[in-house]
């Protein structure tokens, strides 16, 4: 089948799958913004190394809204296929070192800047990251990144991008995950120091940030196969790099500029893709069937002597 073939489902089919991602959507913004409401309105601003008032539980909203979802949409047999994916660690070599690139980008700057004698950062910078406390130091909060990163990705990667591939194609796909992310951040410029620091300029260039980041991601889940975890690192290992005090001069902007350029790469090559008709570029190489309880759509023939009715773009594969 082609990649960018249109699907025979019925309507019925993409009707069940629409209000899923409605239901994820409104649960995921509702269970964040139920936290980060009443810190906006009661407590003082989010601070870099303090660990109160804070804004981690938010984070965790994505997760707690798919497995929701899927538990009542979906049945067991998807919530294991979901608890799968989460702990999915046997995956070729080559994408457990991409998933760490960002720790070794660090490493590599770092010995840049001792070749070049230029000072090193503390390591206690390293440590100072929004609504966490330094005191837990690197290891502490390099742990608590990596669970935070789990509580969002399983949520957009995990959940909502297979589920808005199996509408449209990986690229608008991680459109839609990336606007909907953006927009769940919204009351952090209101909680957080870092973000009510933002003008105008700042803004819309975290918003390229996060989209080339989304970009990048999707690439990852889908040619991982579907790895919730080596999204998870690699998210975890980025905001280490790019979110802690230690994210300055080089290391900043080799990291941000790097980022871009992949996502900017794999953008062109998958346009490039779909206008040549040949294989996508984010799509993964072998198609992820999602598992769940839910009986599968049901293909219906047209009638005799009709023409066959198109329906939504099919998941790649």
């Amino acid at each position: 089948m082609r990649l960018h073939a249109r699907s025979t489902a019925p309507a019925a089919a993409d009707a069940r799958v629409d209000s899923q991602i409605v239901w994820f959507v409104v649960l995921a913004f509702g269970s964040s913004w139920a936290w980060l409401v009443p810190v906006a309105l009661t407590a003082a601003p989010v601070s870099a190394g303090v660990g109160w008032p804070t804004h981690v539980p938010a984070l965790f909203g994505p997760m707690l809204a798919a497995f929701v979802v899927t538990t009542t949409r979906e049945g067991r047999v998807a919530v294991v296929d979901l608890l799968g994916r989460i702990g999915r660690f046997r995956v070729p070599m080559r994408w457990w070192l991409f998933a760490l690139s960002p720790l070794l980008v660090l490493l590599f700057v770092l010995v840049v800047d001792l070749v070049a004698g230029r000072p090193l950062p503390d390591s206690r910078d390293f440590a100072t990251f929004s609504g966490l406390p330094a005191s837990s130091g690197p290891w502490g909060v390099g742990t608590v990144l990596l669970v935070l990163a789990l509580g969002e990705e399983t949520g957009w990667r995990g959940y909502l991008l297979p589920r808005m591939q199996q509408q449209v194609s990986p690229l608008m796909a991680t459109v839609v995950v990336a606007a909907v992310w953006a927009l769940w951040h919204a009351p952090m410029f209101v909680v957080v120091d870092t973000y009510r620091s933002f003008d105008v300029a700042i803004t819309m260039g975290w918003a390229m940030s996060l989209f080339c980041g989304a970009v990048v991601l999707s690439w990852l889940y889908n040619r991982s196969g579907g790895s919730i975890l080596l999204v998870a690192i690699w998210h975890a290992g980025y905001n280490v790099v790019a979110g802690t005090s230690a994210s300055t001069g080089l290391l900043a902007a080799t990291s941000t500029t790097l980022v871009i350029a992949l996502a900017v790469t794999l953008v062109v090559l998958e346009i490039r893709a779909g206008r040549h008709a040949t294989r996508s570029v984010l799509a993964p190489l072998v198609p992820l069937r999602l598992r769940s309880s839910q009986p599968p759509a049901r293909l219906i023939p047209p009638a005799p002597g009709s023409r066959p009715t198109t329906g939504r773009r099919a998941a790649p594969g």
